[in-house]
């Protein structure tokens, strides 16, 4: 059986979507996939098994799908972090490997996704450096390519990897960037031992989430156009400015949703003048029917949330900087993207897979 580890040196790289196209072409291969995620952040609840959201949702999509219970067995809740402060046991490497053997059992090859970065997991014994030297395999590092910064952490993870390193794809890369990272970056990487497999370019798409995602995360209550709330959000902005001001700022992105308090009808409005999807009104303070009435005739939902603002901002930072692939259309662009832009037979090459021609 070969193993893939996919990992990253920084939060919110796009391990996952690398994950789900990598495993689609090899199942497209005629292989028997299976995937792992020893340590997850985003607690579910599947068949009566507390589990990772992502980890559950490409455990179901799998041809051959593992037992829930085998997918993630080290779950970072609040009472994990609690116990692992008091000292209490929690689970660790040794629920790792027993939940390994059951997720791999006959498989032709594994999916590993690390932790979210090569620092997670270190309390609880289940790092990238750890489940690398339980489980062996090569690795596969997915990076948020940025032409401004030096490839530091890159080398840091070569070095932390040494040599079963396989080579790093650089993920969600702008226009803007693209240039620099093919022509300077790589080649750069190349001189020192670090291959690169590919480019692939920065989606909105796949950043996006719907407002009914919006809902769950903030728990608000939906005042206007309950019809729309399959509507995509590709950002999110903070109103707390002037009218004026607020319009001119508005205008710089589309399809955002717009966060202000409840008693801001001015910025309200000016949201409402520009592209918005969706506005979310913070402190429990419903709108003025004038406000109302307008989003209404536009469409626009409207989300009261008894949070303040400040709170809502954290959780939609964290909802909007984790690419979700559960909706439209997501999983298959993702599919695209790796098959254009990633040179798949060297990658597959480099980690012991030869002849997955589709």
């Amino acid at each position: 059986m070969k193993i893939i580890i996919v990992a990253s040196t920084r939060r919110y790289s796009g391990k996952t979507g690398v994950c789900v196209a990598l495993i689609d072409h090899l199942q497209q291969s005629g292989l028997d996939v299976g995937y792992f995620k020893p340590y997850g952040g985003m607690p579910v609840e599947v068949d009566g098994v507390v589990t990772d959201r992502d980890a559950a949702f490409i455990n179901q999509w799998l041809r051959r799908p593992s037992p829930t219970a085998a997918v993630c067995p080290v779950i970072r809740s609040r009472s994990l972090v609690e116990d692992l402060l008091s000292g209490a046991p929690v689970p660790g490497m040794p629920e790792v490997r027993a939940a390994f053997e059951v997720a791999g059992h006959d498989r032709d090859v594994m999916v590993v996704e690390a932790p979210s970065d090569l620092e997670q997991g270190a309390a609880a014994g289940v790092s990238a450096a750890e489940i690398l030297a339980a489980l062996g395999g090569r690795v596969l590092l997915v990076e948020a390519g940025n032409s401004a910064e030096p490839p530091d952490r890159i080398l840091r993870a070569a070095t932390i990897f040494g040599d079963a390193l396989a080579g790093v794809i650089h993920n969600r890369v702008s226009e803007a960037d693209r240039q620099v990272i093919e022509s300077r970056v790589v080649p750069f990487l190349a001189l020192h031992g670090v291959v690169s497999f590919g480019v692939l370019p920065h989606d909105p798409l796949l950043s996006s989430v719907t407002v009914a995602e919006i809902i769950d995360e903030l728990g608000g209550t939906v005042l206007c156009a309950e019809d729309r709330l399959d509507t995509l959000v590709e950002s999110f902005m903070v109103g707390a400015m002037g009218q004026e001001k607020a319009l001119r700022f508005f205008r710089r992105k589309a399809h955002k949703a717009v966060v202000t308090g409840g008693d801001r009808a001015d910025v309200q409005m000016a949201a409402l003048a520009t592209s918005t999807a969706a506005l979310i009104l913070t402190g429990n303070m419903p709108p003025s029917p004038a406000v109302l009435g307008r989003a209404c005739d536009l469409g626009v939902p409207m989300i009261l949330v008894d949070t303040d603002t400040l709170s809502a901002v954290e959780h939609l930072d964290l909802l909007f900087g984790h690419v979700r692939l559960h909706g439209p259309g997501k999983a298959d662009r993702m599919r695209r993207m790796f098959a254009e832009d990633v040179s798949v037979d060297a990658l597959l090459g480099a980690v012991g897979i030869v002849g997955t021609h589709e």
